[in-house]
């Protein structure tokens, strides 16, 4: 059944159909130049949770310029009931309400309309979206049985589905739109590695676009299974299958990665994946990850023959991670974080395939010699890499969360996140840093990159961000782009309209020194825009 649910807040969708594309202004020859930002999701004036979005995703149907993008939306949330449980979370998440939104736009990302996925109450058993959404496009089939952009473009949003009032994982799936996200078909499960022990998460979805392809059309999907009940990430395990009839039934899942590692080889941190225009398809992660013993990897796993067999991983570059210990939250959790905010991150690579050629190139973050830059690497075959150096760099700030996007004329766009360096003295002063969000370009196959611009025209403060439990700040883990003839087109994660609580910063501050306090509640003791982290978007002229 293909369903529209509209988000609570929204009083009525917007007539998509009645919204007219309309051009932005050329490009100067001076280089890319920005649009203004404009917010992607519908909370408007709603208190904690109900006011949170993260983890962005974005694509583009190329036949009508209509952009569809993903977020982790809270809307659905019940208000924060507090607690009296030390270190309990006053705003625990409701189990049947859904966390995967959507949202559209026909006018180049100046406006936006949206709701839920719909579906996942027909899966059996019964499950509610669990966000990390990824986005793609791909061609349809037509009657022949062949796939072909003549017949229309396919839209695939890759979420995870939580369980209902059982104890199980989580388990991926893939819902579809051939309407640019006006109305969804259910979501269908696209793994085989369930198991109650185990849960999938950070899935990626992929389509191979290329006509010449051998495999053109087929969709692919890559995720992580986690242990439940291991510590630290040590036994993640990477797995991908594909779907030839648009996601309606998937293959086994093939796993790409080793069996396990250990915590002195270090940790295997999930990544993305991508598919080249000759039709190799390539996932990515990082290898050692935070090891004591080895050097952390960029690694890539290469399929020549449709996802049926991968490659042993092959080494792409180092990378030398932010902090994963050392810093005042390690009481609470070991996350990576970039110095001046509690927020996790993670240095693991993010890639996109050049439509005008077999080129691949891969971005991530890196803090060698202390400071956050945006490295990369580009092959045409998966299998042996060229280094680009630093794509991106920002006295005075660390770069984190970059995605990469290559447009038809092979235009290479990545946009990232930078944070304000705090005072050497005080490396892991929260409260004061903010950052913006970022972009360059490179013409030239990536031997050059331009000067990043700043493409937010309000900074953010990430302490008025939160995990639903307060314990430290919360950005997601990744933002997105794409790539169109004229343009990117970006979202990310955005607290400009974020008011930090002076209640949740002393909560926190006991929590670090080792107490055990009982959580405030947000709702009844901060502004209501506290926790405010919204989707924004701008376009971006080349």
């Amino acid at each position: 059944m293909r369903r529209l649910i509209p988000l609570a807040a929204v009083a009525s969708l917007l007539s998509l159909a009645a919204m007219p594309l309309t051009a932005m202004p050329a490009a100067g020859a001076t280089g890319p130049s920005v649009s203004s930002n404009a917010l992607v999701d519908s909370d408007h004036g709603l208190a904690f949770p109900q006011n949170k979005q993260n983890e962005p995703s974005i694509t583009r149907d190329p036949l009508t310029g209509v952009l569809i993008a993903g977020a982790n939306d809270e809307i659905s949330q019940p208000t924060c009931p507090g607690t009296s449980t030390p270190l309990a979370s006053p705003c625990p998440f409701a189990p049947a309400a859904p966390t995967s939104a959507f949202y559209v736009s026909t006018n180049n990302g100046q406006t936006w309309a949206g709701g839920y996925l719909p579906g996942f109450d027909a899966l059996s058993p019964p499950r509610t979206s669990g966000g990390d959404p990824s986005l793609s496009y791909g061609p349809r089939r037509c009657a022949s049985g062949a796939s072909s952009f003549s017949c229309g473009v396919a839209i695939y949003y890759a979420s995870l589905a939580n369980p209902v009032g059982e104890f199980a994982g989580e388990q991926v799936t893939v819902s579809r739109s051939y309407d640019d996200g006006r109305s969804w078909a259910d979501p269908v499960y696209a793994t085989t590695t369930d198991n109650k022990s185990n849960f999938d998460d950070h899935e990626w979805v992929a389509v191979d676009e290329s006509p010449t392809s051998a495999h053109f059309g087929r969709v692919y999907v890559n995720w992580a299974v986690f242990c439940n009940t291991c510590a630290g990430n040590g036994n993640v395990k990477l797995y991908v299958a594909h779907s030839d009839d648009e996601g309606r039934t998937w293959s086994a899942a093939v796993q790409v990665s080793a069996v396990n590692n250990n915590a002195a080889q270090g940790f295997r941190e999930t990544g993305q994946m991508t598919v080249s225009s000759a039709g190799t398809v390539e996932v990515f992660w990082t290898e050692n990850a935070d090891s004591t013993k080895f050097p952390s990897l960029q690694v890539a796993a290469v399929s020549t023959d449709g996802g049926a067999t991968f490659s042993a991983p092959v080494t792409v570059a180092q990378v030398d991670d932010y902090p994963l210990t050392g810093t005042p939250f390690d009481v609470v959790d070991l996350f990576n974080r970039v110095p001046g905010m509690s927020a996790r991150v993670d240095c693991y690579p993010h890639p996109a395939a050049d439509p005008s050629s077999n080129r691949v190139y891969v971005v991530w973050c890196d803090f060698s010699n202390g400071h956050g830059t945006v490295q990369g690497a580009v092959s045409s075959d998966g299998i042996h890499w060229t280094s680009l150096g630093t794509v991106a760099s920002l006295d005075g700030r660390n770069a984190f969360f970059p995605e990469a996007a290559v447009s038809p004329s092979g235009t290479v766009s990545v946009t990232f996140d930078a944070l304000t360096q705090p005072p050497a003295n005080d490396e892991w002063q929260t409260g004061v840093q903010t950052y913006d969000n970022y972009y360059v370009e490179s013409l030239a196959g990536g031997a050059s990159f331009t000067a990043p611009i700043r493409v937010s025209t309000v900074s953010s403060n990430p302490d008025g961000s939160g995990y639903n439990n307060l314990q430290e700040q919360f950005l997601g883990d990744y933002i997105g782009i794409v790539d169109g003839p004229q343009r990117a087109y970006v979202v990310w994660t955005d607290s400009r309209n974020a008011t930090p609580c002076p209640a949740v910063d002393a909560y926190r501050s006991q929590v670090y020194a080792g107490g055990q306090p009982v959580a405030p509640n947000p709702d009844q003791v901060c502004a209501t825009s506290f926790g405010n982290t919204d989707t924004m978007a701008a376009a971006v002229s080349y």
